[in-house]
């Protein structure tokens, strides 16, 4: 474990020992301690979470994705954007965030940023090439909500902007078809007839509060969208990202995970969106139906190789409960992998993934915010997965 700077918030592990275990080892685990002090630290294998600096604001319904860090700092950040920021209650809504904030895995620090322009929650959030007229990767906010109802459904929003880190300055760019929250989204291969990188919205609530399977894909190269062929099942509150296709297919596909369906049923059910054939696959459904719950593509735990997606927390049923659970699927295998759980328990949360803190592994996944009984979580966990190929 890295051992934090003078002006940092210090990095806490968390294990799964028995307490005889560590009666057992505590001799060797003092002379761990002293040799920690002077050597490199190791990464962890999978079985650790790392507890990181918090976020300046707690809050859930947040979006979080990685691209390049905002000026004055180099390499790669995690972004934490927008959400709920305080709850409400029977006569006062809860109130809606605009924040924008990066994490850098150097400094252990997060950096304040321009505000999102249209403060939201529920919104789909992704890393993509920047809109026309711009370079390097962009952060897209697409949909969701500006407000909370105290009666009715909530109303969403067709807006859709972009942060660029190079300028640390938002686009507004072309909004959704239709508008639309409660939303996920991920960044693949554009479907059939164009080329590049594509911004995929899958399903959510339209502003009757009924669930879409309707699925739009966002074209930076030509600042369009199109209607690749909707989600099967009508869901919301679902995740999603890509990784590599399952059996029998080739390339990358956009996974669509959990959710709830128009009849208010929590969904364990995944299927798998194939750019090049613009086809849905139903694949091995996650062992712990969730919905509210955050997901991100990482290379795959110890034992396994190649890219796996990772599902973080969430609700299991009805009530306001919160899950710890992370479990993660493997396309080669098309099976899931129960993992160690999340230190916090939480739903509401966003997951991005990057370089791991230094001393650990290649790269980490990482859950930012949340919410449960207990209120707000400004908690920030990454795992990390495997051992890379040099051992570290």
């Amino acid at each position: 474990m890295p051992r934090p700077r003078a002006n940092q918030a210090p990095l806490t592990t968390h294990s799964r020992r028995s307490p005889r275990s560590r009666l057992r080892w505590a001799p060797l685990l003092a002379v761990a301690a002293v040799l920690a002090c002077v050597m490199p630290a190791t990464a962890t294998n999978g079985t650790v979470w790392t507890t990181l600096a918090p976020l300046p604001a707690a809050r859930d319904f947040l979006g979080a994705a990685s691209a390049p860090c905002p000026p004055g700092q180099t390499g790669t950040c995690v972004y934490a954007i927008g959400g709920r920021d305080a709850f409400g209650n029977a006569t006062t809504p809860s109130t809606v965030s605009g924040r924008a904030e990066s994490y850098n895995r150097l400094t252990n620090a997060w950096s304040t940023l321009r505000p999102m322009p249209t403060p939201r929650w529920g919104f789909g959030t992704s890393s993509a090439p920047c809109p026309p007229g711009q370079t390097g990767t962009c952060v897209y906010t697409i949909g969701g909500f500006t407000a909370f109802a105290l009666t009715g459904p909530d109303v969403p929003v067709a807006t859709v902007e972009s942060y660029n880190p190079v300028t640390n300055a938002w686009s507004t760019v072309t909004s959704l078809p239709a508008p639309r929250g409660s939303l996920a989204a991920a960044a693949a291969p554009c479907p059939p007839g164009q080329t590049g990188t594509c911004v995929y919205a899958v399903a959510g609530l339209d502003g009757t509060g009924t669930a879409l399977g309707q699925v739009h894909s966002y074209n930076p190269a030509t600042n369009a969208w199109s209607q690749p062929t909707a989600l099967p099942t009508p869901r919301h509150g679902l995740a999603a990202a890509a990784a590599t296709c399952p059996p029998g297919q080739t390339g990358t596909c956009v996974y669509a995970m959990g959710g709830v369906d128009g009849t208010g049923t929590v969904q364990a059910g995944v299927r798998s969106y194939n750019p090049a054939t613009n086809a849905w696959s139903p694949v091995e459904p996650l062992p712990t139906g969730r919905y509210l719950l955050a997901a991100a593509a990482a290379p795959c735990p110890p034992g396994q190789t190649g890219t796996c997606v990772y599902t973080v927390g969430g609700r299991g049923g009805a009530g306001f409960n919160a899950l710890a659970t992370v479990e993660s699927y493997n396309a080669a295998s098309n099976a899931w992998t129960t993992l160690p759980t999340l230190p916090t328990a939480r739903s509401h949360l966003a997951a991005a993934v990057m370089q791991c803190p230094p001393g650990q592994g290649a790269m980490c996944v990482y859950a930012t915010g949340g919410s449960s009984p207990t209120g707000l979580h400004s908690a920030v966990d990454a795992l990390d997965p495997p051992l890379d190929a040099a051992g570290r």
